[in-house]
């Protein structure tokens, strides 16, 4: 059957089971349209909290309910945050996406795979590295869905396969 219904409250980290008597409703394409009006008014290096809770919904719901076009928005603007707007929010929501994704039953899509392993291996080494982070503690984790893992697989390099194996 489907799954149960999931909602997405503003000022909530987490998406909830059920709706709150006193909710006001906003579309998604209303709610998606100011906040990139809002992304645009914002000084570089700060991410308006619309913004922010854009991308925390993108990270959650394309697990569930994947669409290419979404996931292609989510992913530019994030890179485009990150390397002209000096704000990491939307990178930091979308290493939270990938971590979901592989460690989840569904098998991610080659893109997810690929576009990941890119990103692990943009990092630059001796600085932090989240993505990295992220994908080591998956790699070494037994839970980890092995078709997902095999796909991961596919993109390493020798040296990045080594790193993540130390």
């Amino acid at each position: 059957g489907n799954p149960s219904p999931v909602f997405w409250v503003k000022d909530k980290d987490t998406p909830i089971d059920s709706l709150p008597n006193d909710l006001t409703h906003e579309s998604y394409n209303g709610f998606r349209r100011n906040a990139l009006k809002q992304r645009d008014s914002s000084a570089t290096g700060n991410c308006h909290r619309d913004m922010d809770v854009l991308y925390q919904f993108w990270s959650h719901f394309l697990i569930r309910n994947f669409n290419t076009r979404m996931y292609d928005e989510f992913r530019q603007l994030a890179f485009e945050d990150a390397l002209e707007r000096q704000s990491n929010v939307g990178i930091k929501n979308l290493i939270q996406y990938y971590d979901e994704a592989i460690a989840s039953q569904k098998v991610i899509s080659d893109e997810i795979a690929r576009d990941f392993v890119d990103l692990v291996k943009s990092e630059t080494t001796g600085n932090e590295r989240p993505a990295f982070t992220k994908l080591r503690a998956a790699w070494r984790n037994g839970a980890f869905n092995m078709k997902n893992r095999k796909k991961i697989d596919n993109y390493l390099d020798q040296n990045l396969r080594t790193d993540l194996e130390r």
